[in-house]
């Protein structure tokens, strides 16, 4: 069982929301906290198996990785020209009659 304080403004507000979507407030409470345990799961995964790349990498495999993702990143502006077309893209290609 957990016990959770919260303040006025923050209780009616979740009640609100809990409303407007039609879902009881412990359901939604204990459905937030799950999801929260599973991410930081993973997040504590990630973090372990990138310590154990890190420490398996020599200094000259970063050195040689670093200077083939320049290479290919070279190779992507000579293809558009260096644009940086951002988080939406390059513009719809319409073909000219």
């Amino acid at each position: 069982m957990l016990g959770l304080r919260l303040s006025t403004e923050e209780e009616l507000r979740f009640e609100r929301y809990a409303k407007s979507i039609g879902r009881p407030k412990s359901t939604l409470a204990r459905e937030w906290i799950m999801q929260r345990l599973e991410r930081e799961s993973l997040s504590a995964e990630f973090r372990r198996q990138a310590a154990s790349l890190a420490a398996s990498v020599t200094p000259e495999e970063i050195a040689w990785l670093e200077a083939e993702t320049d290479a290919w990143l070279r190779s992507l502006d000579e293809e558009d020209g260096g644009y940086d077309w951002g988080p939406e893209g390059p513009p719809d290609h319409k073909p000219v009659p």
